[in-house]
């Protein structure tokens, strides 16, 4: 019997580890296990035609919110060549409205919910030693006379028992590998795809530093840990921290989601010690707005979160990416703009905004007619209007998010004078300067470095203009060449100059 654990890569962490996991639990059945990936840009006929010419008698796929339709679409495929073969489909996003997958999806046999791996193991039992005793697999979902029977989740896993993800993958120097140190999130906000009985564990200290060796020895690229708010346990993330600085191998670089609050002045002061580019830390800000983050379910305490890092990114190395939620409840434009301009000044390494998505097994799901929210019901389920924000402001504020990721680095002396000298705080800057490139269709010209400086000294020109002050625009120049030689080659300076300052635009408005 051929059993073939696969999955279609996305950006999705789950995905990445799940596979790998599952198979160290049952390579060494009496069956024929294989593992392999497809790419999201492979054609469905090509992956079906794989398939079916290696004749598994049992496919698993795992899925997520990106792949989800396109392996349907694929088993219906093979279901249809092949009756007698076994499709079964596992991972979060199916783990929640299960019924109501399997009937828009006839194609699929089984669905695994919750932690797959005893799952998995449970059901191949059942298939080997033909028992057949589906009803008492916990988290499995099935089919019998035409109907759907989805049994309970099974209680957590001891973490503790699930093999090293790595033990038997070898991993090259320089590849970028994801790790799990915990599991369970430490929080119930709205965000969570939360399923009751899976609390958080975490492995012990010695096997995590043992684990994160090996990557350090085998020089691997990058380190992503794939759990929320790494460091819940603040002792735990300091003495974790501390081991990565003390055996840095000048190399690996490890990536982190944090909860920002939760950082204290001792951890501060570890995290100094760090070389530049071992640490990045994702922190979700989300707003600054107390009322929105409660009605949230968030408990973090904004203010500390706030002065932490700015802390953190005035006395350390580590590379921080902040987020910012669009579509919050209660939160307006105008109060999402007083939020950016707070977050925009911390000044962090990447500032990137995005749609709250309404997710299934998510509190925000549930209480979605509470709140008004009108949201996409395909990936990635983002919020398209709500009681707060109406479609045309979602758009509106998507629209600058693009803007603010285009002139995110290089511009940096030339965006802070501009806004001083027009008296703009952030989101007005970057709102007008949107709208400026809206308007006279200069989007298509960004793909050029020289461009972007151009469109940026245009645009302050027509801000200049307005206020009768184009002196500044000679300073102005000093400070663009200045960004310039800092970061683009000397060959995009002479375009710029031999085309000059000024890109063409219609007439100013």
């Amino acid at each position: 019997m051929k059993l073939l654990l696969s999955t279609v890569k996305t950006d999705c962490f789950d995905s990445k580890l799940a596979l790998k996991n599952m198979y160290n639990v049952v390579g060494n059945a009496p069956l024929d296990v294989y593992l392999r990936e497809f790419d999201l840009s492979d054609p469905d006929q090509r992956i079906y035609e794989e398939l079916l010419g290696e004749k598994y008698n049992i496919l698993y796929f795992h899925c997520d919110e990106v792949n989800e339709f396109k392996i349907a679409h694929i088993c219906e495929l093979i279901k249809k060549a092949v009756p007698s073969c076994i499709a079964v489909v596992g991972g979060k996003e199916v783990s929640f409205e299960t019924r109501e997958f399997m009937q828009a999806h006839p194609e699929i046999d089984y669905v695994f919910r919750g932690e797959c791996e005893k799952v998995l193991f449970d059901f191949v039992r059942s298939i080997i030693t033909y028992s057949f005793d589906f009803e008492n697999i916990d988290g499995l979902a099935y089919r019998e006379n035409d109907e759907i029977l989805v049994n309970k989740i099974g209680e957590p896993i001891r973490y503790e028992d699930i093999p090293f993800t790595y033990d038997k993958f070898e991993v090259a120097e320089g590849e970028n590998v994801y790790y799990e140190s915990s599991r369970g999130v430490p929080d119930t906000c709205h965000y969570s795809q939360y399923m009751p009985g899976m609390s958080l564990r975490s492995l012990s200290l010695n096997r995590i530093c043992n684990e994160l060796r090996y990557f350090l020895v085998k020089k691997v690229g990058k380190v992503t840990f794939v759990e929320k708010w790494f460091n819940y346990d603040v002792a735990r993330a300091y003495r974790i921290w501390e081991y990565l600085i003390n055996n840095d191998n000048g190399i690996t670089s490890f990536i982190f989601d944090i909860n920002g609050d939760l950082l204290d002045e001792e951890t501060v002061e570890l995290l100094s010690e760090a070389r530049p580019g071992l640490f990045h830390f994702d922190v979700d800000i989300e707003t600054t707005n107390a009322t929105a983050l409660a009605a949230a379910g968030r408990k973090e305490n904004i203010y500390q979160l706030m002065y932490n890092v700015t802390k953190l990114l005035q006395n350390s190395e580590v590379d921080v990416r902040v987020v910012q939620r669009v579509g919050l409840p209660g939160e307006t434009i105008e109060l999402f703009e007083r939020a950016f301009n707070k977050i925009y000044n911390l000044h962090a390494d990447t500032f990137d905004i995005e749609v709250l998505r309404i997710k299934r097994g998510t509190m925000f799901r549930q209480r979605a007619e509470q709140f008004g929210y009108e949201y996409s019901r395909e990936c990635p389920n983002e919020v398209i209007a709500s009681d707060y924000l109406s479609a045309a402001s979602i758009v509106r504020i998507k629209l600058i998010a693009n803007t603010v990721k285009t002139f995110e680095h290089g511009f940096e002396d030339s965006i802070n004078k501009i806004m001083f000298d027009a008296g703009l705080r952030p989101f007005e800057f970057f709102d007008g300067l949107t709208s400026f490139i809206m308007r006279n269709d200069l989007s298509r010209k960004l793909g050029k470095e020289e461009n972007m400086y151009r469109v940026l000294y245009t645009y302050a020109a027509d801000l200049y203009d307005k206020n009768e002050d184009t002196l500044k625009l000679q300073v102005l120049q000093e400070v663009l060449h200045s960004d310039m030689n800092k970061n683009v080659s000397q060959d995009v300076i002479r375009k710029l100059e031999r085309k000059g300052w000024e890109i063409h635009v219609t007439a100013k408005h």
